[in-house]
């Protein structure tokens, strides 16, 4: 179900994604959503039967892993592909050796993210007119 995207068309399916639920449904302007990380991100698109319902991208900034971008088109939600996506996203992740892993989460997602661990850190701010908290997860090593 979900990937690392691999070619410029599987690209297109995830900007499709990110166009229906962040411009479309949110109203983000293209120039907000769209930007100069795209071109180096690691992108994940999560398909059924063919079609493009979730997506997210990571970028990787020293020892950390950043989220960014997660979607779940509206007539997928509420069946656990968000998790899904985010369980995913953070294998990715430790596969490529990461173990701390930061989001800027909308603030109507703040409990998604600490039902999954996350913790909030620093104050709200404004993120594309939307308001946003900074989040965080370390993995642990058992001792």
């Amino acid at each position: 179900m979900f990937k690392r995207v691999q070619s410029p068309e599987e690209q297109l399916r995830v900007m499709m994604v990110r166009a229906i639920v962040f411009m479309e449904e949110q109203g983000i302007a293209h120039t907000d959503e769209m930007d100069m990380h795209d071109a180096t991100a690691l992108h994940i698109l999560g398909e059924i039967d063919g079609e493009p319902v979730a997506c997210g991208r990571i970028r990787h900034q020293g020892d950390r892993a950043f989220l960014q971008r997660l979607a779940v088109r509206r007539a997928w939600r509420g069946q656990g592909l968000g998790s899904a996506l985010l369980g995913f996203m953070l294998e990715e992740c430790r596969k490529d050796g990461f173990s701390r892993f930061d989001l800027h989460a909308q603030t109507q997602a703040i409990g998604f993210y600490l039902r999954h661990g996350f913790t909030t850190c620093g104050e709200e701010f404004e993120e594309a007119g939307i308001p946003h908290v900074h989040m965080w997860l370390r993995d642990t090593t058992p001792e």
